[in-house]
């Protein structure tokens, strides 16, 4: 099987590419960030599977779709069976304090990120004999602010929206692709370095 990754280089998408790297999946990752990724490939070196690492801003589609193109030629494929759409990116907490540019960008890659990974790599999973594709979302698709004194506008928003795009998936995919699974998964606070690294590329 082909996985693809996104956010792979640190928390939830390295833990992910160990495991499926264990289990003999081969890996299509990609990150802002290649040392995180190399850290990533080399925890997954013992595997013995085919790993290759793509920078990519999951927010552009065309960077995605470059993503997509590089993955096939390095795994000399035409399809994809795993995909995870599970970069994130912390910040734009007030729609009224926070910068629009932090705002947006947050948005930009906790809900573009999922839906350009849908449209880019769906395709290639329907083109499988069987595939899965999961969202990653968050508790703030359930909950918009988890303390009252902390709003999280743009992240909860995105959030929400990856919930309720991946719901309303399941039954489109039910119709025309039931060959292929999709799931949505509401992780709660994980130790994970998502603020750390939001904060560098927010600058």
């Amino acid at each position: 099987k082909l996985a693809v990754i996104t956010g792979a280089g640190s928390g939830i998408g390295r833990a992910l590419a160990l495991q499926l790297a264990q289990a003999g999946a081969h890996l299509a990752l990609c990150d802002l960030s290649m040392e995180n990724l190399q850290e990533t490939q080399a925890e997954c070196s013992e595997s013995g599977v085919n790993i290759s690492l793509h920078l990519c801003d999951v927010g552009d589609e065309s960077q995605m779709q470059a993503f997509a193109a590089d993955a096939l030629k390095a795994h000399n494929s035409e399809h994809v069976n795993l995909v995870f759409n599970n970069a994130g990116l912390a910040g734009g907490g007030s729609f009224i304090n926070d910068s629009r540019a932090d705002w947006e960008r947050t948005f930009n890659v906790c809900w573009e990120g999922v839906y350009f990974g849908c449209r880019t790599f769906l395709p290639l999973l329907i083109a499988s004999d069987e595939g899965h594709l999961v969202n990653v979302s968050s508790v703030n698709g359930f909950w918009a602010s988890i303390s009252g004194n902390m709003p999280h506008t743009s992240y909860s928003a995105a959030k929400f929206a990856v919930k309720g795009f991946t719901e309303s998936l399941l039954n489109d995919v039910k119709v025309h692709a039931p060959h292929v699974g999709v799931s949505v998964v509401m992780p709660g606070h994980i130790g994970t370095n998502i603020v750390i690294n939001s904060q560098v590329l927010q600058g």
